[in-house]
């Protein structure tokens, strides 16, 4: 049986930039309509996934410091606020200018690559050996809801060690990210999607609702709270599927 290989999140993001030049009109593949801050989620979701994987990025790792150091194009506030300002709230010409950095790198040469500055310490990527194989065990969607509601605690604000602005669409778009992460890599993640049918089922959500509107509502348009709400409905499901003892 063939090894399973975690697709780098460069390819994806090279894939979404494709897809939305081919058309006109939304949906694109991965983020449905152009939603700066839902693909923001999304890329902290993917880098996420590929943190738990232990996968070797290789020289992908350099494209972060590039785009900051070299194009000077990464702001310190992020990309998404910056690009619809200048393109005067048009997300998918912020969300497209974004791609096109990320082709500008991918056209890099070796040469220019290895020359690229890296503060990170260790070998440079340069030197690495890109690793893609899917580990045998993978942590699960769940687990990373557990694992963010255990690190936050009760501290106002510290949802943004994980998503930066703390907003439902970054929340609903790390979600999304991870589990793209790990259906593009062919790992099985069935615990999650019985946990939104539960949401449905038992928890009064909407049939074609997302998680997000339906409880940014219900706390009042509060986000953070809303994703609290969404973190204690997960441990909640774990705790009730989960056997005794």
């Amino acid at each position: 049986m063939p090894e399973k290989t975690v697709v780098p999140l460069l390819d994806v993001l090279m894939n979404l930039r494709a897809d939305m030049k081919s058309r006109s009109t939304g949906p694109y593949a991965y983020i449905g309509m152009p939603d700066v801050e839902r693909l923001t989620g999304l890329i902290s979701g993917y880098l996420q996934c590929l943190l738990a994987l232990k996968v070797e990025v290789g020289t992908d790792a350099l494209f972060r410091d590039w785009m900051r150091d070299v194009k000077q194009a990464l702001p310190g506030q992020g990309w998404g606020s910056v690009y619809l300002e200048e393109f005067q709230g048009d997300a998918k010409r912020a969300i497209q200018k974004y791609l096109d950095f990320v082709a500008e790198f991918r056209g890099l040469s070796s040469q220019e690559l290895a020359a690229l500055d890296w503060p990170s310490g260790g070998p440079h990527p340069t030197a690495r050996t890109p690793r893609w194989t899917l580990p045998p065990s993978s942590k699960r969607t769940l687990d990373l809801l557990l694992e963010v509601r255990e690190v936050i605690g009760d501290t106002p604000g510290r949802l943004g060690l994980f998503i930066g602005l703390i907003d439902v669409r970054r929340m609903a778009g790390f979600i999304d990210g991870y589990r793209l992460c790990l259906a593009l890599a062919g790992a099985r993640d069935e615990e999650y999607s019985r946990f939104e049918r539960w949401l449905h089922d038992e928890k009064g959500l909407p049939a074609g609702q997302e998680w997000s509107q339906h409880l940014l509502q219900a706390r009042h348009g509060d986000d953070e709270q809303a994703i609290r709400h969404l973190l204690e409905l997960a441990a909640e499901f774990r705790a009730r599927s989960s056997p005794p003892g």
